[in-house]
């Protein structure tokens, strides 16, 4: 009788569960009740106001499954200890000392621009018929395995498509899932190839909509620090330490190689084969795509060199790095992207110009929620700064381990929050203003290893987005490629965790051991094709 009375009860829970009224509900009695929690805690002067705004903003993001309101909450629960507990006080630090300083600026508004242009760029393309047709080019060759061909071409669609992760994942599932239907690919595997180049390409391609996020994150963090190293030349010095992606691209290769299905993937079953119908529609040009992209990044790149380049000729290495390393950097994205844009509209096929305003509106309209999760990251970042949470961190753990293995904890940190989260923004905005300001202030006057931390933030980031079944690109992926987000999650986790595993022990852990960052890389991959050879000797 007790068992049965339970075992109602727990239906009925999971039935009020299943309620979206009841699930809302739920969630705002429990947002309520942390937002008081708060406010009692800084109203009575308690300790730990320094962990406070990014505790809140995590399980406000866990709870309700939104990353702007998580980071708006953290940043008013750090301005509830600034200020005592006075709500209106509070409130109006928040915004005239945080929200809107935080808009000011070449590098804020220079990003704002670019992740809009950059969105409507993608759509255009995109509905030009563009990567169809470059889709389209690589299937059709007819050397070697049908279905080898399909998963190479995807690795490489998934490169080419380097400016936007969410939009590689919609884009490429939708162009890719009927040939592979027909090439007998599965879906699951499909999903894997798909979502794994897209962030990891994203986060390490110098011109993409994240990089505005991330420079403009790495800019506000430094300040203050004295670095002489501008925002991009950081970039590109952390694309080395960024373990995770550049071992997640090596081992998506090596699973094309060698036709690996790997522990659950096994078992996915081939669909059926689908109609022509999508494969045939909207006939395009190749160039429709390759020439946009081409403009977009030699463009950026040009704009780089003249910005700051002066004498123009002869061109040299040392101009370039030196060009890169200047400030030129908000000016030449956004006019970049521009010249990108005007070459997609240029190249759009002229049948289909009534498309085209709608196009460049619903890209820019698209890019609307990731400028809502930057704009709150800054304000973020900017209380925590006045909080004082680098400083705790530092005191609380710099007598605790070398400095040297910060980066391994900052990429185990960075996988925790992206998997409970389920958002790699929202991890980079609430880790990189903490892990940075951090590591600056327990290495002292020799931070020979921020790169590696900045990397660090990243790979933990798009690792635990792989793997959480919260993650936006996860479930686009999945629904993409016409495959359920659980299945998704379940075949790609061991290729997650082989490619994380072998970023802790043989990047992180080996760069806090003194290994250069090139030698953990080729190292790293090594073992992947071990591993991978080992494990598909009989089969292949």
């Amino acid at each position: 009788m007790p068992c049965s009375a339970a075992c109602g009860i727990i239906i009925a829970m999971q039935d009020r569960a299943a309620d979206p009224l009841w699930q809302t509900t739920l969630r705002g009695v429990m947002l309520i009740v942390l937002f008081f929690c708060c406010w009692l805690s800084a109203f009575k002067g308690s300790p730990g106001k320094e962990l406070w705004p990014a505790v809140v903003a995590l399980v406000t993001i866990f709870i309700s499954r939104q990353v702007i309101l998580g980071l708006a909450f953290g940043a008013l629960a750090g301005c509830l200890f600034l200020t005592g507990g006075d709500v209106a006080s509070a409130l109006k630090q928040l915004t005239t000392n945080h929200f809107f300083p935080s808009l000011q600026g070449p590098w804020r508004v220079g990003a704002i621009l670019f992740t809009l242009i950059l969105g409507s760029f993608a759509v255009v393309i995109e509905r030009g018929g563009g990567f169809l047709a470059v889709a389209r080019k690589l299937i059709e060759n007819k050397r070697g395995n049908a279905g080898r061909r399909l998963e190479t071409a995807t690795g490489l669609m998934g490169s080419l498509c380097f400016f936007d992760g969410l939009a590689n994942s919609l884009l490429l599932g939708k162009i890719m899932r009927p040939l592979a239907d027909r090439s007998g690919i599965t879906r699951a595997k499909l999903a894997y190839l798909v979502d794994s180049t897209s962030s990891s390409i994203a986060c390490i391609a110098f011109i993409s909509t994240w990089i505005a996020t991330q420079l403009s994150l790495i800019d506000q963090s430094i300040q203050s620090y004295g670095i002489t190293d501008t925002a991009y030349t950081l970039f590109f010095q952390s694309i080395g330490s960024n373990f995770y992606c550049l071992f997640t691209l090596a081992l998506v290769a090596l699973v094309i190689w060698r036709r690996w299905d790997m522990g659950p993937m096994k078992k996915s079953q081939v669909t059926e084969p689908t109609t022509r119908t999508e494969y045939k529609e909207q006939r395009s040009s190749a160039a429709v795509a390759l020439v946009p992209i081409l403009t977009l990044s030699l463009g950026i790149v040009s704009l780089f060199y003249l910005w700051e380049t002066s004498p123009l000729w002869p061109v040299t290495t040392e101009k370039l790095t030196k060009a890169f390393s200047g400030n030129a950097g908000p000016y030449a994205l956004t006019l970049g992207s521009l010249l990108g844009l005007g070459a997609a509209t240029l190249m759009f096929p002229k049948k289909h110009k009534a498309r085209l305003p709608s196009a460049v509106r619903d890209g820019a309209a698209s890019m609307l929620p990731p400028l809502l999760i930057l704009i709150m990251a800054w304000t973020f970042g900017s209380v925590m700064k006045e909080v004082g949470t680098a400083r705790w961190l530092a005191g609380a753990i710099g007598s605790q381990f070398s400095p040297a293995y910060f980066p391994a904890a900052v990429f185990l940190t960075g996988a925790c929050i992206s998997f409970l989260t389920g958002s790699s923004w929202g991890t980079m905005a609430l880790l990189m203003p903490i892990a940075i300001p951090g590591y600056l202030e327990v290495a002292g006057n020799e931070p020979v290893m921020l790169s590696a931390v900045i990397g660090a933030v990243f790979s933990g980031a798009v690792f635990g987005d792989h793997c959480s079944p919260f993650s936006d690109t996860t479930i686009v992926s999945a629904f993409s490629c016409g495959v359920s987000a659980q299945e998704h999650v379940i075949t790609q986790l061991p290729y997650a965790l082989l490619a994380a595993v072998t970023a802790l022990v043989v990047g992180y852990l080996g760069t806090g051991m003194g290994l250069p960052a090139w030698a953990c890389i080729i190292t790293g991959i090594g073992v992947l094709c071990i591993i991978a050879v080992a494990a598909t000797r009989k089969t292949t």
